[in-house]
């Protein structure tokens, strides 16, 4: 009993060691700034949780609030992250004691000889010897097992567990910063649509009604059939543009429905109420590079999966280790089940040591592999940080060329809204030709939908922005 017991404190004792190698997170180095960051825009990086309170739209906070409460695929990501603590509890327990019920019946031949009373060969010529005996024996109690983590491989997979589990934490933020960003992508097409069907519809009134001022002069005898035939060509044109829109719109409207976990055209009633463009007050720059490596989900995602893979090869590393385990059973033990008096006490304890010798080297392929899959999650580590820096080049390039480009559409507007008037009045002065008029108005039509897309591509851009930078989890 005494060796036993130093056997089993000396097992404790070794169980201190880790095989393995210890993570050690990977230093990517970042640029000190952005290369496409305009001076003199204002910074907003305190607004980057709540970024899309900055259009000051309801309906938006509200789209936003109900696809974080009701999305499928975040709720999937949740459901991961369950799982994944499930497992974490799992690896857990494989170092713990366990404990269990055992009942059993067994039945033995005991056969002694006549003169001796020493043990006799069972069978002589086909029949049992002299002073045979069958004894049951029934025995209820409970085992003990416990097998000491020597070399810290069980520990080394709870290593993993948690890396896993903060993994899947940072893959539900992930989830969770797309889902902000397409709902808000979403909205903005819609609202875009809608202006567009507005701009349309505004210039095919403009347009019918100089169709019908053309077929007047033109019965008057001061306008040719050409000009009237040109002027309904317009409007056919004009009119044509509507059912893509108005496809758009519906399009955006179940796109949204489905974020927000509910059937395709559920919001319709609601959303087909024509709103403007959100537009955001405030102009944004990201902080620093550096600050990105902690803010982005998917990087730090990425980051968690490297320490899994790291952890990974100390289990592989511990299976050529030899294996350590205690068992014990205590309990009751009689010969006879019917009689519950001779009840007697029994027990037993021991150990296990296991050591690998020959596997044909199935056990170094597997550290091999795990190596080999732990440089995968490094290289993809380093790709994701990559990837990061480039979305945030392009946000901001393309939000900063994207609010340029809108100043010169809205001049654009205005000289051809100047243009059109004063075509109009010279043809009706006979100073100009009605070609004039369809190429003034075909230039106002073109620059004021020009300007609405640009008015909804700025704020996508600037979305898009937010979204490379990782807003939005921290509210979760």
């Amino acid at each position: 009993m005494n060796r036993w017991l130093r056997w089993s404190w000396l097992a404790i004792w070794l169980s201190g060691c880790t095989v393995g190698p210890d993570y050690v997170r990977p230093n990517v180095p970042a640029p000190s700034k952005w290369s496409e960051a305009q001076p003199g825009v204002r910074e907003v990086a305190r607004q980057y949780a709540r970024w899309w309170t900055s259009f000051e739209d309801p309906v938006l906070n509200r789209l936003i609030a109900d696809a974080t409460a009701s999305n499928l695929d975040l709720q999937q990501a949740r459901e991961r992250i369950r799982e994944a603590r499930a497992q974490r509890t799992i690896a857990i327990a494989a170092g713990l004691p366990s404990l269990s019920a055992r009942n059993n019946v067994s039945r033995r031949l005991n056969n002694f000889s006549s003169s001796t009373g020493t043990a006799a060969t069972p069978f002589v010529g086909g029949a049992f010897g002299v002073g045979d005996q069958i004894i049951d024996i029934f025995q209820m109690g409970f085992d003990a097992q416990w097998e000491i983590d020597l070399f810290g491989g069980i520990r080394r997979s709870v290593e993993a567990a948690d890396a896993n589990l903060e993994a899947e934490i940072e893959n539900s933020r992930m989830v969770l910063v797309t889902l902000l960003g397409e709902v808000a992508r979403n909205y903005i097409e819609l609202r875009g649509a809608q202006q567009l069907i507005a701009v349309t519809r505004e210039n095919l009134r403009n347009q019918e009604d100089t169709l019908k001022l053309t077929e007047v002069r033109q019965t008057a005898g001061l306008a040719s059939q050409l000009e009237v035939a040109q002027q309904a060509s317009q409007v056919a044109t004009t009119r044509s543009q509507l059912p893509a829109y108005q496809a758009a719109e519906k399009l955006a409207i179940h796109a949204l429905s489905v974020l927000l976990g509910k059937q395709p055209g559920k919001l319709t009633p609601w959303l087909q109420r024509p709103g403007s463009i959100p537009e955001s007050t405030n102009l944004a720059e990201a902080d620093l590079p550096s600050e990105l490596l902690r803010r982005r989900p998917d990087i730090r995602r990425a980051e968690r999966q490297l320490a899994a893979a790291s952890a990974q090869i100390g289990v592989a590393t511990a299976e050529l280790y030899p294996k350590f385990n205690l068992a014990a059973f205590i309990g009751l033990q009689n010969t006879d089940i019917s009689d519950f008096t001779a009840l007697g006490k029994a027990w037993s304890m021991g150990s296990t040591l296991t050591t690998p010798i020959f596997n044909w080297g199935k056990l170094q392929a597997n550290i091999s592999s795990k190596q080999a899959q732990h440089e995968q999650m490094l290289l993809a580590y380093q790709a994701v940080v990559l990837n990061a820096f480039k979305e945030v080049e392009d946000g901001l390039v393309a939000y900063q060329h994207e609010q340029t480009r809108r100043t010169s559409l809205a001049e654009a507007v205005e000289a051809s809204r100047l243009a059109v008037a004063l075509a109009n009045e010279r043809y009706h002065k006979g100073m100009a030709a009605f070609l004039d008029v369809l190429v003034s108005e075909r230039s106002l039509y073109q620059a004021q939908a020009s300007l609405v897309e640009s008015d909804a591509a700025v704020s996508a851009k600037l979305v898009a922005v937010y979204k490379a930078l990782g807003g939005g989890w921290q509210v979760e």
